[in-house]
């Protein structure tokens, strides 16, 4: 999520949010702060899933795949 897309939301929905993906938010703090701190920790989930799949699949990116022709038989 953007953080143009958290702005939109209310201080309960981004509160929701933070509990749904396991982050507890404090609403007595500003909007501005709930969604940087939600922002923040989408920014870091995303890292570690970036890092995640290219460290279980290295040789996607370091080889191109194999051309073939085959020939026409008409």
């Amino acid at each position: 999520m953007t953080e143009n897309e958290l702005n939109q939301l209310s201080k309960d929905a981004l509160e929701e949010l933070g509990r749904t993906q396991g982050v507890e938010l404090d609403k007595r703090l500003t909007k501005k702060k709930l969604v940087a701190q939600i922002a923040k920790f989408f920014t870091i989930s995303e890292k570690k899933i970036i890092e995640k799949v290219e460290a279980e699949a290295p040789e996607a990116k370091a080889e191109p795949a194999p051309s073939q022709v085959i020939p026409d038989r008409g």
